[in-house]
């Protein structure tokens, strides 16, 4: 049986540091037939050397800022592969024994979008923390994997899809989170989507907090006008398919949780576990509080602290058991700093962001960033 031929896209902003290393991992594989694509906007000199250096890989040079989606969607219409295979250039391809592009298309064959494994570069200790949040999404894709076999959304450093499908959905759209609106789509119509455990790269994220908030504000900007333009479709979906849906927002944003305990528990409920811990220390113990202790203040601290406990025990217990299933490493320390830190810091750049876009008439720009 003939093999499928995989073009392989690699959409590159002036240069990236490990380019060069993923290329010769896609030269080095032994499958055929195969095209390796490079796309890059205002190339360097050290861009334009290392396309001289490599052997195989067909750049395309845009003098100009094309924007990732316009540089993409030409590209794909330059390629002759029946499998699309799209990879940022600061990825690294984790090697396994049959081969990445071999178990590739063996992955495809009963799917139609296949997204790849994604672990970060655990460089610092902030990437070590937000190397939970891509557990996080790559949890939440696993679980539409296997309950619906579509997906609303994807992290696209790292995915594949049949060239038919892509070209039926009309490409990557003009939007800043083109691969949640590709997803998206896909799942309105019902193409198969599939997470492959099979398959895994190695992801480098922003090391410092300035470059992860320049980063977070784009996405969340991206997000708040995906939901703007699909929530009709989203509310229909989650009442359609509540125990799948639903159990996902917490997963990708645990603080939502937290946010609702604070909320929720009801002051009352503190108060009388104080007195009732109070009569009994007096009555076992002849131990008594000073008033103060039964102040609001004091009420609210434990009514705080129990929820903190209580969540932060549950999602501590979940991210460990999907940590497992899915080869990831848990360091209980690293997801306490990402809960009760990074998470809600994620979340409220979300929020503001739907604010935002809510509020804002016209189209929202976004700073260092053209689709």
């Amino acid at each position: 049986m003939k093999n499928l031929r995989v073009s392989i896209f690699i959409p590159i902003y002036k240069e990236s540091e490990m380019l060069e290393s993923l290329l010769e991992s896609l030269s080095s594989e032994d499958y055929e037939p195969k095209e390796i694509i490079v796309v890059v906007d205002e190339p360097t000199e050290k861009t334009k050397s290392l396309a001289k250096k490599v052997k195989n890989v067909r750049f395309i040079f845009n003098g100009h800022r094309l924007g990732k989606v316009n540089a993409l969607n030409e590209a794909v219409r330059s390629s002759k592969g029946e499998i699309l295979l799209f990879l940022d250039g600061d990825v690294k391809i984790e090697k396994n024994g049959e081969g990445f592009l071999k178990t590739l298309v063996k992955e495809m064959e009963d799917a139609d979008l296949v997204e790849i494994k994604k672990k970060v570069f655990r460089e610092n200790f902030l990437t070590r923390v937000i190397y939970y949040d891509y557990l996080s999404s790559n949890v939440v894709s696993w679980l539409f994997s296997r309950g619906l076999k579509r997906s609303l959304g994807l992290n696209g450093s790292a995915f594949a899809i049949k060239r038919s499908v892509f070209e039926d959905l009309g490409g990557f759209r003009r939007v800043i989170a083109e691969d949640l609106d590709l997803a998206t789509r896909s799942f309105l119509k019902n193409f198969r989507f599939k997470y492959s455990e099979k398959l895994e790269v190695f992801v480098k994220t922003p090391s410092k907090w300035r470059q992860v908030y320049k980063q977070r504000k784009r996405w969340g900007v991206g997000g708040a006008l995906w939901i703007k333009e699909y929530y009709k479709d989203l509310i229909r979906n989650a009442l359609r398919f509540p125990k799948f849906l639903l159990p996902t927002i917490p997963i990708i944003f645990p603080s939502l949780i937290l946010f609702l305990l604070y909320t929720l528990i009801p002051d009352a409920i503190i108060y009388k576990s104080i007195m009732v811990f109070i009569l009994v220390a007096a009555i076992k113990i002849g131990f008594l509080l000073h008033p103060f202790f039964l102040s609001v203040v004091t009420i609210t601290l434990v009514k705080n602290l129990i929820a903190s406990l209580l969540s932060f025990g549950a999602f501590a217990s979940l991210f460990y058991i999907f940590a497992r299933k899915l080869g990831y490493t848990f360091n209980p320390f690293e997801f306490l700093v990402f809960y009760f830190i990074f998470s809600p810091f994620w979340f409220s750049i979300v929020i503001a962001s739907i604010i935002k876009v809510t509020i804002q008439k016209g189209k929202v720009e976004v700073l260092d960033w053209k689709c």
